[in-house]
């Protein structure tokens, strides 16, 4: 973990909170980690692997294509400006 100058810093929460804020995060990732494995175990249990992999691997691919990727614009942008 990257070591903060806590000069720097505004005082809003004790050193005491923050290491108390720290060990829950840990916990609360270490519990999400597991239910997601345990809904991914469950999932490919139940449809297989090839079926499950071509639908993660469309998915990411709309998401990556609708969401993620920058749009270009249409029309071409102009330099010249009309002065007639």
């Amino acid at each position: 973990m990257k070591k903060v100058d806590s000069d720097l810093l505004p005082e809003l929460y004790s050193r005491q909170e923050l290491d108390k804020a720290r060990r829950r995060h840990r916990i609360v990732g270490r519990i999400e980690g597991v239910a997601a494995a345990v809904v991914a175990g469950t999932i490919f249990n139940f449809l297989g692997w090839i079926p499950t992999v071509l639908v993660l691997g469309v998915a990411g691919y709309f998401i990556y294509r609708f969401v993620l990727k920058p749009r270009k614009s249409s029309k071409p942008e102009s330099t010249e400006e009309d002065l007639t």
